[in-house]
C-alpha cells in the first residue's frame, strides 16, 4: 500500500496464492489472484478503479508432500515449463525469493565493510606483518620523494647552466645538444665564474673552433676539468651528442665544487 504525501492518492496491490492437493498427494493445484486498486480524491469527488489478474496452473503425478508455502513455490518454479508454469509465474516466484534474501541479508554497505577492514588493520598494527608493510611503504616514499632520479638530476643541471648564462648574449640553453653547438654556451658558463679568464665580448658564434678551444682550455686550467670533448669532433657536428656534453658539464660542476665555488648541501 502506498499513499501520497498530501493523502489524495492511495494505491494498493493485493496478491493471493492458493494451493490445493489431492488426498493421495498425486495431484496439486496452484492459483494466483492479483487485485490492484487505485483511489484518488479530487475536487469533483473520489475516483476509484480496480483491476484483477487471475492465473492458475496445475501439475500431476507428483510424490512430493506439500510442506510450507515457500517449499511449494520453490518446487513448482524449479520444474520450469515442463511443470506447466507460465513465464510470468516463474518470474514472480523468483522475485519473491529475491525479496526474501534481501530482507534477511545484513545491511552492510561496501563503505562500511571497507571501514571495518581498515579499523581491523589499525588494531593489528603492532603485528610483525604490518611492521614489514610499514617499512616497505617508508622505503617507497623515500625512493619517490627523498632521492632524485636520473631525469631529475639531468634537469637540475640543465636549469643550473641556464641560470648561470641567462645574461649572456648568443646563449639560449634549452638542451644538452644543439644549445652548445657553437661553443658560446661553454664560454659563457666558464666566464660566469672566471670573468678575467678571457674577453667574452670579443667572441663570435660564427667562430666555433675558437670558442671551443677557449672554453675547454680555461676549464681545464682553472678547475682541473678534463677535456672530454674533442674540439675537432665538436666542429664537425652541428648537434653534438647530448650524453657527451652532459658528462663534460658534470665534470665541470664537480671541479667548481672542489674549488669551493659552488656550495652544495654536503659541502661544509
Amino acid at each position: 500500500m502506498e499513499k501520497s504525501a498530501d493523502g489524495s492518492t492511495l494505491s494498493q496491490v493485493t496478491k493471493t496464492n492458493r494451493f490445493a492437493q489431492s488426498d493421495d498427494g498425486s495431484k496439486s493445484t496452484r492459483s494466483t489472484v492479483v487485485e490492484t486498486s487505485f483511489v484518488q480524491k479530487t475536487d469533483r469527488g473520489t475516483v476509484q478503479s480496480k483491476s484483477y489478474s487471475f492465473t492458475s496452473s496445475s501439475s500431476s503425478n507428483t510424490n512430493k508432500k506439500v510442506g510450507s508455502v515457500f517449499d511449494r513455490e520453490d518446487d513448482t518454479s524449479s520444474r520450469g515449463s515442463s511443470g506447466g508454469l507460465s513465464t510470468t509465474e516463474r518470474r514472480q516466484a523468483e522475485r519473491r525469493r529475491e525479496v526474501m534474501r534481501a530482507q534477511t541479508m545484513p545491511k552492510t554497505s561496501a563503505m562500511q565493510a571497507r571501514k571495518a577492514m581498515i579499523e581491523k588493520l589499525e588494531k593489528e598494527g603492532g603485528g610483525p606483518g604490518n611492521q614489514a608493510v610499514s617499512k616497505v611503504n617508508k622505503v617507497q616514499r623515500s625512493t619517490s620523494f627523498g632521492v632524485p632520479n636520473a631525469n631529475s638530476i639531468k634537469q637540475m643541471l640543465l636549469d643550473w647552466c641556464r641560470a648561470k648564462t641567462r645574461s649572456y648574449e648568443h646563449v639560449d640553453i634549452q638542451n644538452f645538444s644543439s644549445s652548445w653547438s657553437n661553443g658560446m654556451a661553454f664560454c659563457a658558463l666558464v666566464h660566469n665564474f672566471f670573468p678575467d679568464a678571457f674577453d667574452y665580448d670579443s667572441l663570435s658564434p660564427s667562430n666555433r673552433r675558437q670558442n671551443f678551444e677557449v672554453a675547454f682550455s680555461a676549464a681545464e686550467k682553472l678547475v682541473d676539468c678534463p677535456q672530454l670533448l674533442d674540439v675537432d669532433d665538436m666542429v664537425k657536428m652541428r648537434e653534438p651528442d647530448w650524453k657527451c656534453v652532459y658528462t663534460y658539464l658534470q665534470e665541470f660542476y664537480r671541479g667548481l665544487v672542489t674549488k669551493g665555488l659552488v656550495k652544495t648541501k654536503n659541502s661544509s
